[in-house]
């Protein structure tokens, strides 16, 4: 029992690792009272994916993807959160628009996931790990549903921030971000074109 509260404990960390705080167009924001964690962020995921389980066209392991939900971001307890935003705002020096940046990003995630569920038995070490491999492999409709609602999270995350106040080129990044893999299904692809239509006709030009 000690390795279990060993790896519960360390779990803590996903709790208190904040997302979008001193990201680029984010420095230049009013913040939020408080910014949400990374384990905030996956909750609701794991609730999106449950809510669509039953409108999807394929046939979908909710059960599967729900446990692909709660741990693709366990690993940045070791190695952080990485803003797709990159240093310009952009992304073509990140990993959501660079192929470099994404190889070199899923390496570091990769060693930072063998270290973290090595804290766990055998057992339930090659499951977790396998699981986390399965989402970053994008290859089964349970990970491309998840990859895509993921998205589609941090785009309803910035419109309930920001309202649509913001500058233009970060409104026009994260709806194309947000949207990058929601035609994985015509019911995510609706929903997430929904969010970006409010946050288009909640816009307001953000000027320093």
């Amino acid at each position: 029992m000690d390795a279990y509260l060993n790896f519960a404990t360390t779990l803590e960390g996903l709790k208190k690792l904040e997302r979008f705080r001193g990201q680029y167009y984010w420095k230049d924001y009013a913040g939020p009272i408080k910014y949400e964690s990374v384990a905030d962020h996956s909750w609701r995921l794991s609730m999106l994916v449950m809510m669509f389980a039953d409108k999807l066209a394929q046939p979908f392991d909710v059960g599967r993807a729900v446990q692909l939900a709660v741990l693709h971001d366990t690993p940045e307890i070791i190695c952080g959160d990485e803003s797709p935003l990159g240093k310009a705002g952009t992304g073509e020096d990140s990993h959501a628009y660079n192929e470099i940046r994404k190889t070199e990003k899923l390496a570091k995630e990769e060693q930072a996931a063998k270290k973290l569920f090595s804290k766990l038995p055998p057992v339930e070490n090659e499951r977790l790990y396998g699981l986390w491999q399965e989402s970053e492999a994008n290859e089964t409709f349970e990970a491309r549903v998840v990859k895509a609602l993921d998205k589609i999270e941090a785009l309803l995350q910035v419109l309930e921030y920001r309202q649509g106040h913001m500058f233009p080129a970060h409104l026009e990044f994260t709806i194309n971000y947000g949207l990058k893999y929601a035609d994985v299904d015509p019911a995510i692809r609706a929903f997430g074109d929904m969010i970006a239509e409010e946050m288009r006709r909640k816009y307001k030009e953000f000027a320093i």
